[in-house]
């Protein structure tokens, strides 16, 4: 549990450390809009008998209208995905990653309205991951608090599921936050986005 807590408080003060602190934004008017960061990665498991040990891979685990992120102006369904030179945690993902036993296999930005848990649409893992292993989706939704939903899981070669990281967590916007696993673990920041914002990027 100690050791838990200290991997914690590593990867807290990593992000930290390497984040700039964002800038306080508004809300819309009606349905407030959200820039959502997430940044997926692997870490060493401390204590083999703390990770979960599944033995049947969960039915339906992506089907919850999860879509893939889309190319810039790209027509069709799911968020657009962001340039990466727009990235906040840039510099957070890349000091996981330098560290021993880590691996960032995803981080990527997008832009989604603030809706209800069964209205917000899930952002569904890339599909190349599943080569590694890796399925699922994050789903941010806003109901009287933000909340960032994960169902990610991890098999292998046979199959056979190896981890499995699944809930939801409240939120704060203009902050970053590490959702842990023994094995998995995601950084997610949401800032509240407006269109004098959108018109400045373009």
């Amino acid at each position: 549990m100690i050791n838990t807590l200290c991997r914690s408080c590593l990867i807290l003060l990593l992000v930290v450390a390497a984040t700039m602190p964002a800038q306080s934004q508004g809300t819309d008017e009606e349905t407030p809009q959200y820039r959502v960061e997430v940044v997926f990665f692997t870490q060493p498991s401390i204590n083999p008998a703390d990770e979960e040990q599944p033995t049947a891979r969960p039915e339906g685990l992506t089907r919850a209208m999860a879509w893939p992120l889309r190319a810039p102006e790209r027509p069709g369904f799911g968020y657009e995905q962001l340039d990466p030179t727009t990235h906040q945690l840039a510099r957070a993902a890349n000091r996981l990653d330098a560290q021993p036993g880590f691996t960032v296999h995803w981080h990527a930005a997008w832009i989604q309205p603030g809706l209800g848990r069964f209205q917000a649409q899930a952002v569904a893992l890339p599909r190349e991951l599943r080569a590694e292993g890796f399925d699922g989706w994050i789903r941010i939704y806003r109901e009287r608090f933000l909340h960032a939903e994960t169902h990610i899981t991890q098999i292998d070669e046979d199959g056979e599921l190896l981890a499995r990281m699944a809930g939801s967590r409240r939120m704060r916007s203009d902050e970053q936050h590490y959702l842990d696993h023994p094995v998995l673990g995601v950084l997610v920041r949401v800032d509240p986005w407006e269109a004098e914002e959108a018109a400045a990027a373009d």
